[in-house]
């Protein structure tokens, strides 16, 4: 797997267009992380630039706590180590359930 700026662009940028313009894009990404772990392991947080907070929303509420992969209540099914629930890393994806831009209402129900 490449750097920690490419899985971000990837990951990111295809749920992006999977919410909005080309659904299906996000599931071979998924897969392809997924049979990554499988053969090697999970990431160093080093490696997928884990950070124990999460950047300001812009598609969604990017905090590991509303990724598909968190485990509660700290752990990650990609990410090695104890993780944030309120953490981020590059290779964040939402679940199919959480649509692009309900932040605004999450933010304002409390849900944040």
């Amino acid at each position: 797997m490449p750097n920690a700026l490419f899985l971000m662009v990837n990951s990111i940028g295809r749920a992006a267009l999977n919410a909005t313009v080309q659904p299906g894009l996000l599931q071979p990404w998924i897969d392809e992380i997924d049979r990554y772990v499988q053969a090697n392991g999970k990431f160093s947080q080093f490696s997928v630039a884990y950070i124990p907070f999460s950047p300001p929303p812009l598609f969604w509420d990017y905090k590991c706590k509303k990724c598909l992969k968190f485990q509660t209540p700290d752990a990650c099914a990609w990410v090695e180590g104890k993780i944030a629930p309120s953490g981020w890393c590059s290779i964040w994806v939402p679940p199919d359930t959480y649509k692009a831009f309900t932040w605004p209402s999450e933010l304002l129900s409390g849900n944040w």
